[in-house]
C-alpha cells in the first residue's frame, strides 16, 4: 500500500507539473500571437509583425530596427497587404507560378553572394526558408494583382519618355555624368512613367477598399500610426 501510493503521489506531482508547464506555453504562445489589429474578420498577430519586419529588413539587407515607428509602419504595410489578398480571393485570383516564385528565390540568395551568406543571413533574422518563400509569393501576387488590374490598357508614348528623358532624366544625373542615350534608357523610363499613374490609382483604390472595411488597432501603441477605421 505504501509503495502504491508513493507511486500515486508521484505520478501525481509529475501530472502537476506536466500541467503547469502546458499552461505557461500556452500563455507564452498567447503573450507572443496576441491580435494587434483586425482588418474585416481576419487578425494581424505580433508574431505576423515580427515575421513581416524581419523579411522586410532581409529583403533590404539590413539589420531589423525595432522602434514604435517601425512598428506603426509594417502594421500598416500589413492591414494593406490583408485589403489586396482580400480582393485576391473575391476576384479568384489564382496567385503567382511556382517557377516565379524559384527565380526569385535564386535571385535573392545571388544578391547575398550565394547560399551560404544566405543561409548566414536567414538565421539572423531569424527566419525559415518557407517563411522567406511564402513572403515572395506574397510580393508576386501583389505585383500581378496590381499589373492586371491597374496596368492593363496603359500605355506611354515615345513623346512622354522623350520628353521625361530631356527635363527629369539628365538633370537628375551628375553635372559631370555623359548620360546614356535615349534607348539605352528608354525601357527603365518608360516603366518609370508607368508607375507614376499606377501608384496613384492604386492608392484610391486602396483608400476607398479600406474605408469600406472595419479595421481595429487592438494595440494602443499602433494607434498614433491613423491606420483606424469605423
Amino acid at each position: 500500500m505504501r509503495v502504491n501510493a508513493r507511486l500515486e503521489f508521484q505520478i501525481g506531482v509529475a501530472l502537476l507539473l506536466l500541467l503547469t508547464t502546458i499552461s505557461l506555453v500556452a500563455k507564452a504562445e498567447e503573450i507572443l500571437d496576441r491580435t494587434v489589429a483586425v482588418v474585416g474578420d481576419r487578425a494581424i498577430t505580433l508574431s505576423e509583425l515580427e515575421e513581416q519586419l524581419a523579411l522586410e529588413a532581409l529583403d533590404q539587407g539590413v539589420a531589423a530596427v525595432r522602434t514604435p515607428q517601425r512598428y506603426r509602419e509594417v502594421v500598416e504595410r500589413l492591414i494593406r497587404l490583408r485589403l489586396v489578398q482580400r480582393e485576391m480571393s473575391l476576384a479568384g485570383f489564382s496567385g503567382t507560378m511556382d517557377d516565379k516564385v524559384q527565380r526569385q528565390w535564386e535571385a535573392m540568395k545571388e544578391n547575398f553572394g550565394g547560399d551560404a551568406a544566405f543561409q548566414k543571413a536567414l538565421a539572423q533574422q531569424g527566419l525559415m526558408e518557407e517563411t522567406v518563400r511564402r513572403f515572395l509569393r506574397q510580393q508576386l501576387d501583389f505585383q500581378q494583382f496590381v499589373d492586371f488590374r491597374f496596368r492593363t490598357g496603359l500605355a506611354v508614348t515615345r513623346e512622354e519618355v522623350e520628353s521625361y528623358y530631356e527635363k527629369e532624366y539628365k538633370a537628375r544625373l551628375p553635372a559631370a555624368v555623359e548620360p546614356p542615350s535615349l534607348e539605352q534608357v528608354y525601357a527603365k523610363l518608360e516603366a518609370e512613367l508607368l508607375e507614376r499613374r499606377v501608384d496613384p490609382m492604386l492608392e484610391d483604390w486602396i483608400n476607398r477598399v479600406r474605408a469600406q472595411t472595419r479595421i481595429t488597432i487592438v494595440d494602443t501603441a499602433l494607434k498614433s500610426s491613423g491606420a483606424t477605421a469605423p
